[in-house]
């Protein structure tokens, strides 16, 4: 296996070519494919899918197929199957850009290559993650509908989640997941039934393995909880970047998230400044609906 030495060695003579430059950043392009970043915790709240260039960007949903009891001897009605077009994705567009000095580059440090891939992925994964969150939270109001809002105002608490997780069990196949920041969610572990396992009054103990072993807050009246660890915008301003107030739960179903084509990207030196700037950007387009809002419960006002 080689050292570090000689990986630094090999980095610094890509990036001294030029024409090598192309491989490094596809590299980097690939590193930060947000179809892969995006999985677990979109995937928890909306249906997701990568589409291709020429892939229709219209949701259908098709009728037409009926049971019917059998009657012996009978010849039965068949159903026509149809295809309603109900929405179409808005496509936007999300974009990463950096720099690098160049001599700098030509040392070949890999530490220094390896914080800006993860920086890369990091800003793109939460980018798309706070398009998703904040817009889930902005659809219900109290003055839209008394029966997908309730505004808590403090510490949430079990009959206020359980009205919840209730009414999304009415609204759609079933709650899937409960949404919120960790500081805001954490609360629900001190919730009695929490720790229980549903048929004693007691402590659950795969409960208390699961939190102990995965650091994860788990389920409660059945439905998987997903923390979101709170981001800053950056050190200096200590901007949290996601909203802390809400508390969302979300039910089978209530829409679906795309990536449109794969990550492209362009990376060139600027040759104005001395030593030169070596610069790369990647780009995508994206879209969201949200085509059953009923499934969607909004507890807001939350406090820590």
């Amino acid at each position: 296996m080689a050292d570090e030495k000689q990986i630094q060695e090999a980095i610094a003579s890509m990036v001294k070519d030029r024409n090598q430059r192309e491989a490094l950043s596809q590299i980097i392009v690939e590193y930060v494919q947000p179809n892969h970043l995006t999985g677990d915790f979109v995937g928890n709240l909306l249906t997701t899918r990568a589409l291709k260039p020429g892939d229709s960007l219209v949701k259908k949903v098709r009728k037409g197929i009926r049971v019917r009891t059998l009657v012996p001897g009978s010849i039965h009605l068949a159903g026509e199957i149809t295809q309603s077009e109900r929405i179409n994705f808005v496509l936007d567009g999300a974009d990463v850009k950096v720099t690098y000095n160049e001599w700098e580059m030509e040392s070949g440090e890999i530490g220094t290559l390896q914080e800006i891939k993860s920086e890369m992925a990091a800003k793109l994964r939460d980018f798309y993650y706070n398009k998703i969150f904040s817009a889930l939270g902005s659809i219900w109001s109290l003055s839209n509908t008394p029966d997908n809002y309730v505004s808590v105002g403090g510490v949430i608490t079990n009959t206020a989640l359980e009205a919840a997780i209730n009414r999304i069990n009415q609204t759609t196949t079933g709650a899937k997941a409960i949404v919120g920041l960790r500081s805001v969610v954490t609360p629900i572990s001190k919730f009695a039934a929490f720790w229980g396992d549903g048929t004693t009054t007691g402590i659950s103990e795969t409960k208390i393995d699961e939190v102990l072993n995965t650091g994860k807050i788990g389920r409660y009246y059945g439905v998987p909880i997903v923390a979101i660890d709170q981001v800053y915008d950056s050190p200096d301003t200590y901007k949290p970047l996601y909203p802390s107030d809400f508390i969302l739960v979300v039910g089978e179903g209530v829409g679906e998230f795309i990536t449109y084509g794969d990550v492209k990207s362009k990376q060139w030196s600027d040759m104005n400044p001395t030593p030169p700037q070596w610069m790369i950007e990647i780009y995508q387009q994206f879209g969201m609906i949200i085509d059953n809002a009923q499934g969607i419960y909004m507890l807001d006002d939350v406090t820590v």
